[in-house]
C-alpha cells in the first residue's frame, strides 16, 4: 500500500515537469513559425530580429514561473484532488500572463537585448492555456481510471446518530477511489493504515476522534472530519472544501505536500554542502580518534526511526571500544557497566534519558567531540540516505523508547534530526518530558524557515560550550 501511494505521489511530481516541457515546446514552435513571412495569407509580414538563445531562455523562465505560481495556488496537489480545477487553473494562467508580460517588457535591453516577440508572447500564452488544460483533462481521466483499479481505498466512518447520508454520497462521487462505509461501532480492529483516506462524518466523542488520529498519525492516510470542531491534542487543523462540504483535515504537521518536497531538497542541498565544507575537519577528527584509542572511527548503532522502525545511526566514536554498548563493541560487559552507571549517583538525569556525569567510558578526544557536537557530523550521510533530517526529534535507542508514554510516541510521526527544537532551548539540561513537549511543538509548527532558525541557533548553542 505504501509503495502504491509513493508511486502516485511521484507521478504527480512529474506533472509540473511535463507542463514545463509543453510550454517550452510551444514557444519553440512559435519561434520557428514567426520566421514565416506569410502568416496571414496574402499579407507579407516583415521578419523581425528574433534571437533564438534569448527566446528559449525566456521560454524556460516562463515555464518555471508557471509551475512556481501553480504550486503556490495549489494547482499541483500531491495527495488529493485540485479544488475547483478550472477556476484554479484560470487564476494561475492569468497571474502567469501578467508576470511574463512584465518580465518581457522590463527585461528588454537588460536580459533580452533583441527583445521578445510580441507575437510569441501573445500566441504562446493563448496556446499554453488550451494545451495545458486539455493535457490536464487527459491526465485526470487516466488518474481516475487508475484509482478505480488500484488498491487505494477510502473508508468513511459514520456516527450511529447520523441523520443524512448526503455528505457521504458527495464524498463517494468527489473521489475516484474505492469507498467503504462503516459505523463507529464497527470500527473495532480495522487496520486504518491500509486506507488512503479516512473520513469521519457526524458527531463523535472527542476521545473517539483522538483514537482514530493516533492510528493514522504514523501512516500515509489522510484524516478528515465533517461535523463539529474538536481541539484534539498535537493536531494541526486545515479546512478543506469537498464538493461544497466543509471538512476539517487533521494533520500532525503544518508541513505538507510540496512543503515536504522543498524540505527534502533543502536537507539534501545543505547536508551535501556541509559534507564538502567539513570534510577536512572530519578527516582530522578521524585521525585524532585513531591516535587517541584503538577501534573504529565511526560508531554504528540502531536507533528508532519514523513510525517506530529502526535505522542505522552514525556518529564519531567518542568512547573506548571495549566500553561501548553493542555486540560489535563491548558486548554484555559494556551493557552491564552502562546499567550500573545508570543506577549510580553519576546519573544526573533519571528515567527515559539518563545522563552520566564524568562518564568514564568517554575518551579524551571524545569529551571534546561531545561538548562541541562534532561527533554528530557523520549523521550528514544519514540525511543524504534519507534516514534522517537536518532538524527533527532526537533519535533514541530502542530500550529508551520502551519507556515512552503514548503521547511521547507521537515523536515518531516524522524523521529524527541531527539537531532538534529542544537542543536550542535547553541542550542536555532538560528532562525528557520537557524535551518531548518542545519537539512535539516543533512537529506541529515545522517549516523550512523554522528549520533554518534552528540550524543557525544550534551553532550559537554549540559555540557557547564550556
Amino acid at each position: 500500500m505504501k509503495a502504491v501511494r509513493l508511486y502516485n505521489v511521484r507521478l504527480r511530481l512529474f506533472r509540473p515537469v511535463l507542463h514545463m516541457l509543453i510550454i517550452v515546446c510551444i514557444f519553440y514552435v512559435l519561434y520557428k513559425l514567426r520566421h514565416v513571412t506569410d502568416l496571414i495569407p496574402g499579407v507579407q509580414l516583415p521578419i523581425p530580429v528574433i534571437n533564438y538563445g534569448e527566446t528559449m531562455l525566456y521560454a524556460w523562465i516562463v515555464a518555471i514561473i508557471f509551475v512556481f505560481i501553480g504550486i503556490i495556488k495549489r494547482l499541483y496537489e500531491l495527495y488529493k484532488p485540485v479544488q475547483k480545477y478550472f477556476q484554479t487553473f484560470s487564476k494561475v494562467w492569468i497571474y502567469w500572463l501578467i508576470t511574463i508580460t512584465f518580465i518581457a517588457y522590463f527585461g528588454q535591453w537588460f536580459v533580452f537585448f533583441f527583445g521578445i516577440s510580441r507575437f510569441i508572447i501573445l500566441m504562446g500564452s493563448f496556446f499554453t492555456f488550451f494545451a495545458l488544460f486539455f493535457f490536464d483533462q487527459l491526465w485526470n481521466y487516466m488518474e481516475a481510471y487508475k484509482h478505480k483499479n488500484s488498491t487505494n481505498k477510502i473508508i468513511i466512518i459514520g456516527s450511529d446518530t447520523l441523520d443524512s447520508y448526503k455528505a457521504i454520497e458527495k464524498i463517494k462521487k468527489w473521489f475516484s477511489f474505492k469507498t467503504e462505509f462503516i459505523t463507529s461501532s464497527d470500527l473495532g480492529d480495522i487496520r486504518l493504515e491500509e486506507y488512503f483516506m479516512v473520513v469521519a462524518v457526524g458527531s463523535f466523542q472527542k476521545q473517539f476522534l483522538q483514537d482514530i488520529f493516533e492510528k493514522v498519525r504514523f501512516t500515509h492516510a489522510r484524516f478528515y472530519h465533517i461535523s463539529e470542531w474538536f481541539f484534539l491534542e498535537d493536531v494541526v487543523y486545515s479546512p478543506e472544501n469537498i464538493d461544497n462540504i466543509v471538512a476539517l483535515e487533521y494533520k500532525h504537521s503544518m508541513l505538507d505536500g510540496w512543503s515536504i518536497v522543498f524540505k527534502r531538497l533543502f536537507d539534501l542541498w545543505f547536508s551535501f554542502l556541509a559534507i564538502v565544507l567539513f570534510s577536512p575537519v572530519m578527516l582530522l577528527i578521524a585521525i585524532l580518534i585513531k591516535l587517541d584509542s584503538s577501534g573504529p572511527v565511526i560508531y554504528v548503532q540502531k536507533r528508532v526511526w519514523k513510525r517506530g522502525n529502526l535505522f542505522t545511526f552514525l556518529k564519531f566514536r567518542s568512547m573506548y571500544t571495549h566500553l561501548s554498548v553493542g555486540d560489535k563493541y563491548g558486548g554484555k560487559e559494556a551493557s552491564n557497566l552502562y546499567k550500573n552507571l545508570i543506577k549510580s549517583a553519576s546519573n544526573i538525569r533519571e528515567w527515559v534519558l539518563p545522563k552520566i556525569d564524568n562518564d568514564p567510558r568517554v575518551t579524551r578526544i571524545g569529551k571534546f567531540l561531545r561538548k562541541t557536537s562534532l561527533d554528530e557530523l557523520p549523521q550528514l550521510f544519514n540525511v543524504l540516505w534519507w534516514t534522517m533530517s537536518l532538524v527533527g526529534p532526537r533519535p533514541h535507542l530502542p530500550d529508551e523508547v520502551r519507556n515512552y508514554e503514548t503521547r511521547q510516541k507521537r515523536l515518531f510521526s516524522i524523521k529524527p534530526g541531527i539537531t532538534w527544537y529542544a537542543q536550542v532551548f535547553g541542550r542536555d539540561n532538560l528532562d525528557f518530558e520537557d524535551e518531548a513537549r518542545l519537539d512535539l511543538y516543533y512537529i506541529q509548527h515545522r517549516s523550512i524557515f523554522l528549520d533554518m532558525y534552528i540550524l543557525f541557533a544550534t551553532f550559537g548553542v554549540v559555540f557557547k560550550w564550556k
